[in-house]
């Protein structure tokens, strides 16, 4: 079997079977074991989870060329019918039964008049009696042949070679074509009955009716070699020629709609019968067969480039495939065999459509009736840090919505630096509001940060000389700072604003309560307060149950600043045993030689405002500009939002959003820092907008829409300096233009009825549309044309009561002035938005006679009202004058009165 071309195929009737032939036929059945299984001869294992046993064996053909599997005549597997075409030309039909069938089909023959190879072989599946040959090329005889195996035909009157002689019935053919031509493969199509379609002389594929008998369709092409149709599509079929693939569509048959391209010469091309566009195709000499997954292509398209995903996969990689063959119902399951006659089945996994949710629901495609999903509920999640299974979360807390206390949004996340941000927001924000804080030329501070208030302008610190307290009974010692405006904002920002010794007490005490006794200790000992730095070790000690912390304010009493002395010797050698960075930054300090303070600045655990405020106190000008300049990069660089210190929410601050939302993808935090403090700037930087628009799309998607409205409300109430667009207008019946002064439209900055002088109370009405001059309605009270100029010419006086006086009255020492519009509200246009009824707001209040019962809401509660409107108490809209601004109400009145319509 060995020195022989293995071919597989599995059985068309049986889903257990398949069938492999070489030098004979033998026919496999596949069980079922484990992976763990003793696979031993006769059995043969197929895969991890199959094995095979031989249930028979056909040795009586010789020279087989091709084989076809009748689809369907015998339910019993073993009594199926087998065409064997061998190389003299005679097409045998063949069983693994040893009793004869029923319908004596098996042992008849058919005996070409000429000796030549079987090339190709082909059952209809419509009618399964119906066999196709396809035969080489003789000058006297037809190259393919259709023969009804069920009819009884008498042997023929020519005479054969004596090696084509039978022992069977002959059969006679029941069409013929292709007289002198050579037929390189035949195939039934699957969906039209009769017809017959073939590879002829290297250059054609034709299509013959065996109804009619004649040619139907003919395309010009080299790719006449293994023509199969495809059984989920009725107008599409496969051919290959040497190392290409051509798909046709019988529609249009004159060229093919597609081309596919292999590496190597084709052998062999097969459509999946269980899966829609999927075609393998087998190179010489590969250990891999190639999967084709043809998702669409365009009819007749010129110019369109159809979508074709291409994969191998290897079954084997230590020997070559000769054959493959697809599994007629199993989903796509392949078997191949070998040339060293070794057989795989194999499953080709199907391309996972994948799908996330925005609630890290996780749903891919198993096949086709299967679906699997996990959420963030599995437990394979809890191995994940995932952003947004983060941001879910944190939103679900309410994150980014607490508008009051800026720093309880940080309370709801695990991340320190998030919570360091929202804190220095929250201080940043109470600055900005109060406007006590100015920076160095009296500016207003706006979230500025340590470096950006550094590169304001030029430092020029003074040096200051300041005395270590506590050291009693020893020389006094001094230490050497730097003073400048510059410097004492950045101490502020960075909580360290110690003017005076109350303000340091209350910020250690805050730190201790906190339970951070070593960085109150820290702080201490870099404001030079040496006992009260032990006194708090004590404390930390005694509260915290820590005896180290007792050892530690033992170390720290023997401090003196003799560069030679046994105690800085002592505490440089050990300094790094310490565990807690904060006691090795404060034996740093002490023990600095140079005042160069690297070690302190060097711990990255201290926290980054406790350095950049001891950099901004010991450095000198210039070292103070490169350590802020190099940490405030290598900060932007990690994305790490504790830089927001450094570079505020000026340009450098965005630049560092956007690295962190870069590294992290956490675009909720970078969304609510822009909603709560950099509204303004929305409009200037298209990242501002596109984190916001982002996380409101993601709240949506999320289902979070009691959350995304919150958000929206502070997003409104953040917009207080931005003036909404007008967006209702009053207009004339007639000409259907404007009629309102007040129009906030783009491109006219002008008043355009300024010629009107609706600022001046001289000209007190205005009676017609200031554009066609038609006059506008009549109240139907009073039958006055409606319309009052609005301007700021008078005065309402109002008492220490809160009541309005008149008009043109000369104010008392109790009175405040102040300016209101020409047109009050009495004088508004008044009307139903369903039947038109209306007039001065004043009269239909009287006519209404809803004396004190009158409410009156904003339109915003109502707007848009509902269509149609009714015609009740709760329907009359009041708006402005035509000379004034609009204004929209709603007005509740005490009872039902329909008043007529406007006079027109």
């Amino acid at each position: 079997m060995s020195s022989v071309r293995v071919d597989v195929q599995w059985s068309p009737v049986a889903a257990d079977q398949f069938l492999t032939w070489g030098s004979d036929l033998q026919l496999y059945q596949v069980q079922d074991v484990t992976s763990t299984e003793i696979v031993q001869l006769p059995r043969l294992r197929l895969g991890p989870k199959t094995a095979a046993s031989l249930l028979s064996t056909n040795n009586d053909l010789q020279y087989i060329k091709c084989v076809a599997w009748c689809p369907g005549l015998e339910s019993d597997p073993t009594n199926q019918l087998l065409a064997v075409g061998q190389a003299n030309g005679k097409v045998a039909l063949t069983t693994f039964s040893k009793v004869p069938d029923s319908l004596g089909i098996k042992g008849r023959e058919f005996v070409p008049k000429h000796s030549r190879p079987v090339n190709s072989l082909a059952w209809s599946g419509q009618e399964p009696q119906l066999l196709s040959a396809g035969l080489d090329k003789v000058r006297t005889d037809h190259s393919v042949i259709v023969c009804d195996v069920t009819r009884i035909n008498q042997p023929p009157a020519y005479a054969f070679d004596q090696r084509n002689s039978s022992t069977g019935d002959v059969i006679k053919p029941v069409v013929e074509f292709g007289l002198a031509e050579t037929a390189h493969s035949v195939a039934f199509s699957l969906h039209a009955s009769r017809t017959l379609i073939t590879g002829m002389n290297n250059k054609h594929i034709k299509l013959f009716d065996l109804r009619e008998g004649k040619l139907c369709a003919t395309a010009n092409t080299k790719a006449v070699y293994g023509i199969c149709t495809d059984i989920h599509n009725e107008h599409r079929l496969a051919s290959f020629v040497e190392n290409q693939v051509s798909i046709w569509d019988l529609r249009s048959i004159e060229r093919p709609v597609l081309y596919l391209d292999a590496t190597k010469p084709i052998t062999k091309l097969a459509w999946c019968p269980s899966r829609v566009g999927l075609l393998a195709s087998l190179c010489r000499d590969s250990s891999s067969v190639r999967i084709y997954d043809i998702l669409h292509y365009t009819h007749g398209g010129e110019d369109q480039e159809p979508a074709v995903i291409t994969r191998s996969i290897n079954t084997d990689s230590s020997t070559y495939i000769s054959a493959f063959s697809w599994h007629p119902t199993h989903e796509n399951r392949i078997i191949t065999a070998s040339y060293t006659g070794k057989l795989v089945d194999y499953n080709v996994h199907e391309r996972i459509t994948l799908n996330w949710s925005a609630t890290s629901a996780l749903m891919w495609t198993h096949g086709k009736k299967t679906l699997h999903q996990i959420d963030c509920q599995d437990p394979v999640y809890s191995h994940f840090d995932d952003i947004s299974t983060a941001i879910m979360t944190r939103a679900q807390k309410k994150y980014g919505l607490h508008v009051d206390n800026l720093a309880t949004n940080g309370d709801v996340t695990d991340d320190m630096s998030l919570r360091n941000l929202w804190t220095w927001l929250d201080a940043a924000r109470s600055l900005v509001l109060a406007g006590n804080f100015k920076l160095p030329g009296g500016m207003p501070y706006k979230y500025q940060g340590v470096w950006s208030l550094m590169a304001i302008g030029n430092l020029s610190s003074d040096v200051i000389t300041r005395p270590w307290i506590g050291l009693e009974g020893q020389k006094t010692h001094f230490a050497k700072v730097f003073r400048c405006e510059e410097r004492s904002r950045a101490l502020e920002l960075c909580s360290w604003g110690f003017e005076n010794e109350t303000v340091l007490n209350s910020f250690l005490s805050q730190l201790e309560a906190a339970g951070n006794h070593t960085r109150a200790a820290a702080v201490a000992v870099f404001n030079q307060r040496l006992k009260q730095a032990i006194l708090i070790l004590q404390r930390g000690a005694s509260n915290k149950k820590l005896p180290a912390l007792n050892s530690t304010a033992m170390a720290l009493s023997g401090f003196t600043e003799e560069r030679k002395g046994l105690w800085r010797e002592t505490c440089v050698h050990l300094r790094s045993h310490l565990t807690d960075p904060y006691l090795r930054a404060m034996f740093a300090f002490l023990t600095d030689d140079a005042d160069s303070y690297e070690p302190v600045l060097g711990e990255t655990e201290v926290a980054i405002q406790d350095r950049v405020a001891f950099a901004c106190t010991y450095l000198s000008d210039v070292r103070l500009m490169e350590y802020l300049e190099r940490l405030n990069a290598q900060l932007t660089e990690e994305g790490n939002l504790d830089g927001i210190l450094l570079t505020g929410l000026c340009s450098e601050g965005i630049e560092l959003l956007q690295r962190y939302v870069d590294l992290t993808g956490d675009v909720q935090t970078v969304a609510l820092v822009t909603i709560h403090t950099l509204q303004q700037a929305i409009t200037k930087d298209s990242r501002l907008y596109h984190w916001v628009h982002s996380y409101r799309n993601l709240l949506d998607s999320l289902c979070l829409w009691n959350e995304r409205a919150q958000l929206d409300v502070i997003m409104n109430d953040n917009k207080h300096a931005e003036r909404p667009p007008q967006h209702i207008y009053i207009t004339c019946n007639f000409c259907k233009k404007g009629i309102s002064a007040y129009i906030q439209a783009p491109g006219r900055p002008r008043n355009p009825y300024a010629r009107f002088g609706t600022g001046s109370a001289n000209k007190s009405k205005m009676q017609a549309c200031p554009n066609c001059r038609k006059p506008l309605p009549r109240c139907s009270l009073c039958l006055v044309h409606m319309g009052t100029p609005s301007g700021w010419g008078s005065s309402v006086h109002k008492n220490s009561c809160g009541e309005e006086g008149v008009d043109g009255g000369t104010p008392t020492s109790d009175t405040a002035v102040r300016k209101r519009k020409l047109s009050n509200f009495t004088s508004w246009f008044t009307w139903c938005q369903t039947c038109r009824h209306g007039g001065h707001a004043h009269h239909l209040l009287e006519w209404f006679n809803c004396g004190e019962d009158a409410e009156i809401f904003p339109v915003s509660w109502v707007w848009p009202p509902p269509s149609p409107l009714p015609c009740s108490p709760a329907c009359l809209v009041l708006a402005s004058s035509p000379g004034g601004a609009p204004g929209i109400f709603l007005a509740r009145l005490g009872r039902v009165t329909f008043v007529p319509p406007f006079d027109r």
